[in-house]
């Protein structure tokens, strides 16, 4: 079935509606009035730095069992992350620990 439903969108189609759903996301995000902090292991994750990984999965079209399409729009989702936080590029992949003592006080 899933095949199915991306058989014809084509690479072009799966990009751009990756990168849709990627608009979705970050109008919802910044929407609120407070856009949360993402902290794994008590680091902080940018999503720029998730849709650098998800503009990656467009070099494994062709070499592993999924189709392009489900490919092309992991990677126009990550596009459309990476374009949202290019400001804070120098602060992806650095992987600073939280302060407690900051967080508290806000």
């Amino acid at each position: 079935m899933i095949p199915l439903l991306f058989g014809g969108l084509g690479t072009k189609g799966a990009l751009i509606l990756g990168f849709t759903a990627a608009e979705l996301i970050i109008y919802y995000w910044n929407s609120k009035k407070i856009p949360p902090e993402i902290y794994i292991f008590g680091r902080r994750v940018h999503h720029g730095e998730i849709g650098a990984l998800l503009s990656v999965s467009s070099l494994l079209m062709g070499k592993v069992p999924i189709p392009a399409a489900a490919l092309g729009i992991l990677a126009g989702v990550g596009a459309g992350l990476i374009k949202d936080d290019l400001a804070d590029i120098k602060e992806w992949f650095r992987f600073r620990k939280m302060d407690l003592m900051k967080k508290v006080s806000k």
